[in-house]
């Protein structure tokens, strides 16, 4: 999401960016505007999902300057504030659709309350519209201009960086399985939006960096059975992860597909995931993505991730993980390799990738390591 905060006092402006948490209510881009003219010029230019908007500044007052803002087909959620409550100021607001109306000096609680109510409001609205625009590609096979504005539109409030599609094979008359499986799996990633298709209910996963195609095969197939309806899930199918919208009829058919495909043999099956366990054992260094060993096995993805969970009491993308680490700390206390010969020799993209996964599952960056490991001899 995007903010505009316009006031002529510079110390309001300081003084929110002090109390206010902008990144975690989920704005990305916050901006200040000091006078009317400024403040509209930027809105307009900007185009920020929320203002917050000083009734009296120089050139323009706050109401000239939403007006000038409206003209221009732009219409934010916005909040005014105002230090005299009077009511020609109010009236004005409500012509013009104001969210909220809050008075001066700011009380920061209070703001952060009107804030989060928006937001709120906002992202349902969003959540919404993605999910009617997920239906109508999901009916018609492909997407028209308007539906990939709007759904751009609704990436951009919710930051979204890359995509995922879901489909629950869901055959209950109030889609309980597929309402639990968008709440789980929005309380992982960034969001989720639901739509409706002809084989059943569609997820739109969203999320940036964290949400990977061995992250969410993991997170769902780590899923426990739905607590008010006993059995077997539905069937379900994962797409591949996409960051151009235009892909996303593409990942709709793909996760539809996957959702269809058959389950394989209980026996078999066991004996495929013990001969997958001793592939990454030997083979850590090369492609391990999930699509890729599952295709080279011959057994669907969704099935692998489950069956290796439940064999092997870990998440198959966490104990690849565990592996390279390990083979990558071996590596690092026996050998002078270069962390760029290491992260190759481990199956990792570049020497940044490696450096910030060892970082994240050892706690200290590579060279860090290497220097205890030997200080310790």
């Amino acid at each position: 999401m995007k903010l505009l905060i316009a006031d002529d006092q510079i110390s309001l402006h300081r003084y929110l960016d002090k109390v206010m948490d902008w990144e975690g209510m989920g704005f990305t881009d916050v901006r200040h505007a000091y006078d009317g003219e400024e403040a509209a010029a930027l809105a307009v230019s900007f185009r920020p999902d929320i203002l917050i908007l000083d009734i009296h500044m120089p050139n323009l007052n706050g109401i000239e300057s939403l007006k000038r803002v409206r003209e221009s087909g732009h219409s934010p959620k916005t909040i005014i504030l105002s230090a005299y409550d009077e009511f020609e100021y109010a009236r004005d607001a409500l012509y013009l659709q104001v969210s909220r109306y809050l008075l001066k000096p700011v009380d920061a609680a209070q703001l952060r309350d009107a804030l989060g109510e928006i937001i709120r409001e906002s992202a349902a609205a969003w959540r919404q519209a993605i999910g009617a625009e997920l239906s109508r590609i999901s009916y018609i096979g492909e997407m028209e201009e308007e539906s990939f504005a709007a759904i751009r539109k609704g990436f951009e409030f919710f930051g979204i960086e890359r995509f995922a599609v879901v489909t629950c094979a869901d055959g209950s008359a109030d889609g309980r399985y597929a309402r639990w499986l968008q709440e789980q799996t929005e309380a992982r990633f960034k969001c989720a939006m639901a739509g409706k298709s002809r084989h059943g209910n569609t997820i739109l996963i969203g999320g940036r960096e964290e949400l990977t195609g061995g992250a969410l095969q993991e997170f769902i197939a780590s899923l426990p059975h739905h607590p008010d309806a006993p059995g077997a899930m539905p069937p379900i199918g994962i797409s591949a992860i996409a960051q151009d919208i235009a892909a996303l009829p593409l990942l709709i058919q793909e996760s539809a597909q996957a959702a269809r495909e058959p389950a394989g043999a209980g026996a078999g099956l066991q004996e495929t995931v013990h001969r997958i366990k001793k592939h990454i054992d030997t083979r850590y260094h090369e492609d391990l993505s999930l699509q890729t060993v599952a295709n080279q096995f011959r057994i669907d993805k969704y099935q692998l991730c489950r069956a290796f969970k439940k064999t092997f009491g870990v998440n198959y993308w966490s104990y690849v993980m565990k592996v390279r680490m390990e083979k990558a700390a071996e590596l690092l206390a026996g050998t002078e390799w270069k962390n760029s010969v290491i992260a190759e020799r481990t199956g990792f993209l570049d020497e940044s990738h490696f450096s910030r996964a060892f970082k994240k599952y050892y706690g200290m960056a590579p060279k860090a390591y290497r220097h205890r490991q030997l200080s310790s001899r």
